[in-house]
This record gives C-alpha cells, sequence and structure tokens, in this order.
C-alpha cells in the first residue's frame, strides 16, 4: 500500500538541512520532514542518497549519513523511487534547457512532474525561481514558503 496522496519531491538540500541542523532553515526543514510520512510521502530521483548520504558522510559523520539512508529507506516508498538509470537521464536532460537548469536538478523537476509531487528546494533563484518561471502541472516552493 502506498503512502499518503499528497507527495512531495525534496530537494537533497532539505534533506541535508533538516539532518544537519546548522542551516539557516534547518528548523524549517525538519518541521517538513517530520509531516512525512503522515501528511505526506516522498518521491524523488535514487540520486538523492548520494547527494544526503555522501554530503553528511563528508561534513558530519558516516553513521549519521548511514541512519540518514535508514530514514530515507523508511521514507520513500519503491514505487516512487525514480531510477536514474540512463532512461530515465534522457528523458530530464531537456528539462535544463527549458528551465535553465542544472543537471541534478533536472532530475528532482523529472521525478516531481511524473509522479505529480509538490517540489521543495532551498534553491530559490537557481532552481524554483526558474521552474515558476514557466507554466508547469506542478508546484515549486521554497521551503520558506512551502504553505503546508
Amino acid at each position: 500500500m502506498l503512502p499518503p496522496s499528497q507527495i512531495l519531491t525534496l530537494d537533497s538540500n532539505v534533506l541535508i538541512a533538516a539532518l544537519k541542523k546548522d542551516e539557516p532553515e534547518s528548523d524549517r526543514c525538519a518541521e517538513l520532514l517530520r509531516k512525512v510520512p503522515g501528511e505526506f510521502s516522498l518521491s524523488e530521483p535514487s540520486i538523492i542518497y548520494e547527494e544526503v548520504c555522501g554530503t553528511l558522510t563528508r561534513r558530519v559523520s558516516r553513521r549519521v549519513a548511514d541512519e540518514a539512508m535508514r530514514q530515507l529507506d523508511l521514507m520513500i516508498h519503491p514505487d516512487r523511487l525514480a531510477h536514474c538509470n540512463k532512461s530515465f537521464c534522457v528523458s530530464a536532460y531537456p528539462l535544463c534547457g527549458e528551465y535553465d537548469l542544472y543537471a541534478i536538478d533536472a532530475l528532482y523537476l523529472k521525478t516531481a512532474l511524473d509522479h505529480r509531487a509538490i517540489l521543495v528546494s532551498l534553491d530559490k533563484k537557481d532552481f524554483i525561481d526558474r521552474v515558476n518561471a514557466k507554466p508547469s502541472s506542478i508546484e515549486a516552493y521554497h521551503v520558506s514558503h512551502f504553505p503546508y
């Protein structure tokens, strides 16, 4: 059985900020994560594991990264994990040109679009503002403006 119908795609920076607890929006990010899986379920590209766990290993510790991996496993239903294989990446890269996005951000946007998820990031200028500059089938928010 899949988790709640309200689906979020969280940029890795939201999860990292929630876990590191020393970023300007850490409290807001942690508050958002506490709503998973009760109010929201996650749909994420598989690269989330490398981005979150790799960053935590480098900046905090391997122990914290391992715990983050276990938490990601609990929060992301396998049917909502977008596997970043060749087919997925090829389908996502046109978004780089369409929205003027970095390649990794296009993977998060593609995941959100495919799963009709609400996209949330800490990167307002280079990600959220660019997504919102064009008509889209999804909502996209900086974590500080997330209305839920």
